[in-house]
């Protein structure tokens, strides 16, 4: 657990321009989380309830790795995946200026790398049940966030998810997949990723 926990802050901290200090930003080690316990950070720093996602146990350690926290990846209406970044390096930034600036009317690069359906599929609700099909959108924006990232979801998501929201040139669907442990997941499949079974209230 502790060598997952190095690895995967290792990625917080790539995830931004600036060099990011835990004791600052509250980053603290992963817990199984709960739909209570992730309600209740997703309030504490101001995000809305109603459209928050989870990973299932067979995605979640290839979904992680390599995956910038927080993050997002942005999709058209016909699910095709939109790159935000100007090159591979390019750190979450730019979503500051990107989400806000989406427009039916531009063009955007589609590498093909992915689709909406094939990430939708690897999404449950908080319960662990599968998720609803979306209503259409000219835009849907995927936000990848933890509950231990602590601050960094009020710097990042919030305002990523608040730039969706205020978005005046489109319909802009907002998912936030949250990739902490889960509860719900299978008793067996919970002590394989984490190695532990103990849970958050």
């Amino acid at each position: 657990m502790k060598i997952l926990f190095s690895a995967i802050l290792i990625l917080v901290l790539n995830s931004s321009c600036q060099h990011i200090l835990k004791k600052i930003y509250g980053v603290k080690n992963p817990e199984i989380e709960s739909e209570t316990s992730i309600k209740k950070s997703a309030i504490k720093y101001g995000l809305d309830t109603a459209n928050i996602v989870t990973l299932n146990s067979k995605d979640f350690l290839r979904e992680l790795n390599g995956k910038a926290i927080p993050n997002a990846s942005i999709y058209d209406s016909k699910g095709n995946y939109i790159e935000y970044r100007a090159t591979d390096t390019s750190c979450n930034a730019g979503l500051f200026e990107f989400i806000p600036n989406l427009n039916v009317k531009n063009s955007y690069n589609k590498p093909d790398s992915t689709n909406l359906e094939l990430e939708l599929n690897k999404f449950l609700d908080l319960k662990g049940k599968p998720i609803d099909k979306l209503e259409s959108a000219d835009f849907y924006v995927l936000i990848y966030w933890t509950v231990w990232t602590g601050k960094l979801n009020k710097d990042h998501v919030k305002i990523w998810e608040d730039a969706a929201s205020n978005n005046k040139n489109a319909r802009i669907k907002v998912l936030k997949v949250n990739l902490d442990f889960q509860d719900h997941w299978d008793e067996a499949e919970k002590k394989k990723i984490t190695g532990k079974s103990k849970k958050r209230k």
